[in-house]
């Protein structure tokens, strides 16, 4: 027991934990990308600052001379690519003395924009390559040979040029190793100049493909101690770490770096920047698109400026996709406003209309009011000629029967009509209003009825067999039944009479009659007769 309480404890630790630290790599997330989306608005500024910086070397350094040449068209490598390859050229075909390094350089470049064709037949320009500057040899080579093969139509060519790019990698993994570069603080604007960085990029890429996450995650940490995040080669390197975190499927933490090197691309003036439009594609795939939106259109203006034809190639497709979805849904978002404010119209009309049939209701309401005030005088007057037909009522049967009719009359046509009233009105409790004065017609009825034939309930009962004789309930004095045979004791035989007065359908009086008379202890055809001969005594 203790164990399992143990394990418990440990595994509620361990969720909380995990649910704070999801926590704060989203928060961490979400203010790279809100820093991402500042720089952004900044681009202009940093890509002057590089061109400041170029337009400085041209500007006092001398324009015949291999190393300015060669400066130049680094500054220009990861910017504009055109520009990079007309500097790179001078200075590789510079006299007396051609820079083999700015060969090299050319051969990288061309080979990561896609002129592979171009890329080969300069290497059979190079002529020999000093041990100085095989490290960089090495390096254009195994870039050459991979895009050529990663992007060959031919699958024999592509495998063919794999094995090459893979030797040629071995050889420049070797040749860094043993001539041990040291790492060292960079330029802003470096572009290999300091190829311990390339060294350890390799480590990475080793132990990311031997899986071993631990040791490319201390590479990555030991390189990133002599970078700054603003430089071109911490954006490198936060590229290639975000791949690792992706790998061990660290969500979050890959996010981040993706951001982190976005971030150092717009800082160090760079347009041939990838976490720009990976970022991209990742935010469009989440549901992003705003974000995505943002992201691409500043990658497709960034490969303008660059001017590659392949980063066109590369980004056109996801940058359609992006601004497709984007269009639908400005367009589902256009049709739902229209659809709101339609709405809105029509509830703003509605509103309107019940605001004048209020009004209406509230001037027919006083109108009914005024009327039901004098149906309550006329009502009054009724009671007090009713008060005196009871007085007379006991003079006679004939005349008391005479003056309860009438009084029947006089009800039931004011109690129709006042419903009728509150029908007209649209009075909400009309229907109630008629059930309470029926309650009352039928009360009056039955105690009058029953004062002046006290026994009619017994005698009444006396003419049906015993299981079906009528006892009204402790609440009421008669039921519809006993009242139906009342009315025709007094005379009044007409089922649509007595419909009319009791407020019943007459189909209902008719089932009424009929089950009562199929009660009978006697002949049912002279039952009703019978029952006029009733309470003679009184």
């Amino acid at each position: 027991m203790p164990h399992i309480i143990h394990y418990i404890i440990c595994s509620t630790v361990f969720v909380l934990f995990s649910l704070t630290t999801l926590a704060d790599d989203k928060n961490t997330l979400d203010s790279l990308l809100s820093v991402y989306d500042h720089e952004i608005q900044l681009n202009e500024t940093y890509l002057k600052e590089r061109q400041t910086v170029i337009d400085s070397i041209k500007k006092h350094g001398n324009m015949n001379d291999v190393e300015t040449l060669l400066s130049i068209g680094k500054l220009y490598v990861p910017y504009q690519c055109d520009s990079a390859i007309l500097y790179l050229n001078k200075a590789s075909e510079c006299q007396p003395q051609p820079s083999i390094e700015a060969k090299l350089h050319l051969i990288y470049l061309l080979a990561s924009i896609g002129f592979y064709n171009e890329g080969f037949i300069e290497t059979q320009h190079l002529g020999s390559v000093p041990d100085s500057l095989k490290v960089f040899y090495f390096n254009a080579m195994n870039r050459l040979y991979s895009e050529s093969a990663v992007y060959g139509k031919s699958q024999q060519i592509k495998t063919e040029y794999f094995k090459i790019a893979d030797c040629f990698r071995d050889s420049l993994f070797y040749t860094l190793r043993h001539k041990q570069f040291k790492l060292s603080g960079v330029n802003k604007y470096d572009w290999h100049e300091n190829m311990g960085f390339e060294y350890y990029r390799l480590l990475i890429i080793q132990a990311r493909s031997e899986r071993k996450y631990d040791k490319a995650i201390a590479y990555a940490d030991t390189i990133f101690s002599y970078l700054t995040p603003d430089e071109h080669i911490y954006a490198i390197m936060a590229y290639e770490h975000s791949v690792t975190l992706e790998e061990m499927g660290d969500y979050f933490g890959r996010m981040c770096w993706l951001t982190r090197s976005a971030i150092a691309d717009v800082r160090s003036g760079v347009t041939d920047n990838g976490s720009s439009w990976t970022l991209a594609s990742t935010m469009f795939h989440q549901g992003s698109l705003d974000r995505a939106l943002l992201y691409i259109n500043y990658s497709v203006n960034n490969a303008g400026i660059f001017n590659a034809q392949l980063r066109h190639l590369q980004i056109s497709p996801l940058g359609n996709l992006i601004n497709q979805s984007y269009s639908h849904k400005m367009k589902t978002m256009s049709e739902h406003l229209a659809w709101a404010v339609g709405g809105l119209i029509c509830l703003l009309i509605i509103v309107l209309l019940l605001f004048l049939f209020t009004i209406h209701q509230i001037r027919r309401l006083n109108y009914m009011n005024k009327k039901q005030k004098e149906l309550n005088e006329q009502l009054s007057d009724l009671n007090m000629e009713l008060t005196a037909l009871n007085k007379s009522l006991k003079e006679s049967n004939h005349v008391k029967e005479l003056f309860i009719c009438q009084y029947l009359e006089v009800y039931s046509e004011y109690i129709r009509r006042m419903s009728k009233l509150a029908r007209k009105a649209g009075m909400k409790d009309a229907e109630e209003l008629m059930k309470n004065e029926m309650a009352q017609f039928y009360n009056r009825f039955d105690n009058t009825f029953l004062s002046i034939y006290p026994k009619f309930i017994e005698e009444f009962n006396a003419l049906l067999k015993q299981e079906e004789q009528i006892i009204p309930k402790s609440d009421e004095l008669l039921t519809t039944e006993l009242r139906i045979f009342a009315l025709i004791r007094l005379g009044i035989s007409s089922s649509v009479k007595i419909a009319e007065l009791l407020c019943y359908s007459v189909n209902t009086i008719y089932n009424y009659r009929a089950k009562v008379k199929n009660s009978s202890l006697g002949d049912r055809e002279n039952f009703e007769e019978r029952v006029k001969e009733l309470c003679q005594d009184y």
